[in-house]
């Protein structure tokens, strides 16, 4: 596919939301809505668990939830049936085996709601196998069937000569926000006059997001014009400066930085070459990494082989003196999912101090 580009969904959907905040948006994150109060076909309020909002406009962007957000104001036209994808990943070292996407009838097996999956090379090079396509009941099943990985492997792994099963470092899965028609939903409520549709988005959705961005903008100035004077912000700051990956600096570049910042030199993450500079500043960033994956999707720290088997409880250690938190309360994505239950037992260090392992 040699028209065909490689980006990073996370990192992308990072930058967006980090440019986002340097410009004056806030974000609200393990936020759940809980209900709406429409008055005279308008949004009124959104009721969440932490707290309510009374918005303008409602963009109803709620992936396979978005079909729920629309009951809430008895606008749904849709219905989200999820669909599962699962994924194998390659170690990187076997990422110079692929220079392209490589996708055709003779290796995959396309239907009409899916390409049939392929075998990519990610842009810091990995080896991505799949994905398959399967309907399920729920919404937020992300296991993964032996069975599925195995047609998976079967159907991919001869392709590239020189991968074994060795080289698979983890395998997970998705689930697309599928409708009935098949089709993106870009528009305007028929029947409530401040809420916009952005559902049933599946592939190609990544590369349809600035198209539809656009549209969403159009009909969001549309509303508000009704209602407000809608201007475009003159001190607009469309820069946003990442985190300094060390992995990709020349020798010279890596010691100017960990000459000014020595935190940089001090390597947390041995299979993915994270400093402890990175974890930090991904923890300070715009939009705070708050969790283990937070910090995974920002700087890579847990996503070699070994998969956080080494770095984890460093990275969580990093968490706590940086962010404040206790680190019984520090979380690998959020919400219930916490990684430690509470102290083992009790010690003395060399000073003869006492200490509490975790």
């Amino acid at each position: 596919m040699p028209t065909a580009g490689i980006l990073s969904p996370y990192k992308m959907t990072i930058a967006f939301a980090e440019n986002a905040v340097m410009n004056g948006v806030e974000v609200s994150l393990n936020t759940i809505v809980q209900s709406m109060e429409k008055k005279d076909g308008k949004i009124l309020s959104v009721s969440t668990n932490r707290g309510i909002i009374r918005p303008k406009v409602v963009i109803n962007a709620a992936g396979v939830y978005s079909d729920k957000i629309a009951a809430m104001v008895d606008d749904q036209f849709f219905t989200i049936h999820p669909r599962k994808g699962e994924i194998v990943l390659v170690d990187k070292k076997k990422g110079h085996l692929l220079y392209s996407i490589v996708s055709n009838p003779t290796l995959t097996t396309s239907k009409s709601t899916s390409k049939g999956g392929g075998v990519i090379k990610t842009s810091e090079g990995n080896i991505l196998m799949g994905p398959n396509s399967y309907e399920q009941p729920f919404k937020e099943d992300f296991t993964t069937k032996k069975e599925n990985i195995d047609e998976i492997l079967k159907k991919h792994m001869n392709i590239i000569s020189g991968l074994s099963h060795a080289d698979i470092i983890t395998y997970f899965a998705g689930v697309r926000a599928a409708t009935y028609e098949e089709d993106f939903i870009v528009e305007k409520s028929e029947y409530v006059k401040n809420l916009v549709h952005a559902a049933g988005i599946q592939s190609p959705g990544l590369a349809s997001a600035p198209a539809i961005a656009e549209d969403i903008e159009k009909m969001t100035i549309e509303i508000l014009s009704k209602v407000k004077d809608v201007k475009r912000k003159d001190n607009w700051n469309p820069i946003r400066k990442g985190i300094p990956e060390l992995s990709s600096m020349k020798d010279k570049e890596r010691s100017a930085l960990i000459k000014k910042r020595p935190d940089y030199g001090e390597i947390i993450c041995r299979c993915e070459e994270v400093s402890k500079g990175e974890i930090i500043d991904a923890i300070n960033a715009p939009i705070p990494a708050k969790s283990i994956d937070a910090i995974k999707r920002r700087t890579r720290a847990g996503m070699g082989r070994c998969q956080s088997g080494f770095c984890m409880p460093l990275v969580a250690k990093i968490l706590e003196e940086e962010s404040g938190l206790d680190m019984k309360t520090i979380t690998k994505k959020g919400n219930a999912s916490k990684i430690l239950e509470g102290k083992t037992r009790k010690g003395q260090n060399e000073g003869g101090g006492n200490y509490e392992a975790l």
